[in-house]
């Protein structure tokens, strides 16, 4: 019996693990959005949103390449690799675009194409939050093009984007069911 409970002990959690490894791109995302909410006197600024954007976009590329190393030997698929590496290449792009319009469309292009592949991963992968991360991403682009014009209220959709993906992934997260220990399963 004690030598059950030795193992169970060092028998690393997987789900502890994957959440440890999804809450990086939660943090990150509720970081942008805290940053987006409480900047709003500099929303005038092409510069400073561009910059904020693209420096959430390679945040969250980096957390989901992290994500993808971290689950690629239990999963097959490419999906987040893909989500990674779309919004690595918008968070290139960002600040060589110059223009109100050249914003609008590089984030309206990069939150459809995470939608989409969020929508295809839904079909590969068990998680229950890809499919209203893809509605919430093909709202965003809507929504972004609705007002490709208004610089402030792209980065204010943009941070709404990035609260409401930070509480839902979190819930996500949370929400996985907890492995019963071998001790517990022979009760």
């Amino acid at each position: 019996m004690a030598a059950n409970d030795v193992t169970a002990e060092r028998t690393p959690n997987p789900i502890a693990h994957a959440r440890a490894i999804r809450l990086i791109r939660i943090a990150v995302l509720f970081i942008a959005g805290v940053a987006i909410a409480f900047t709003a006197p500099m929303h005038e600024q092409l510069g400073f949103n561009t910059l904020i954007t693209a420096f959430t976009l390679g945040a969250v590329g980096v957390s989901l390449f992290i994500e993808w190393f971290a689950i690629r030997p239990q999963s097959g698929s490419p999906v987040t690799l893909l989500l990674a590496v779309v919004a690595l290449i918008a968070a290139v792009i960002l600040p060589f675009t110059g223009s109100i319009i050249g914003f609008a469309v590089t984030v309206a292009s990069w939150a459809l194409a995470s939608a989409l592949l969020e929508f295809v991963g839904a079909t590969t992968r068990e998680r229950r939050d890809a499919t209203l991360l893809g509605v919430l991403g093909i709202l965003l682009s809507i929504l972004i093009l609705l007002v490709r014009e208004d610089q402030v209220a792209i980065l204010g959709f943009f941070g709404a984007y990035a609260f409401i993906a930070a509480v839902f992934l979190g819930i996500s997260a949370f929400d996985s069911p907890q492995p019963r220990s071998p001790v517990e399963s022979t009760r």
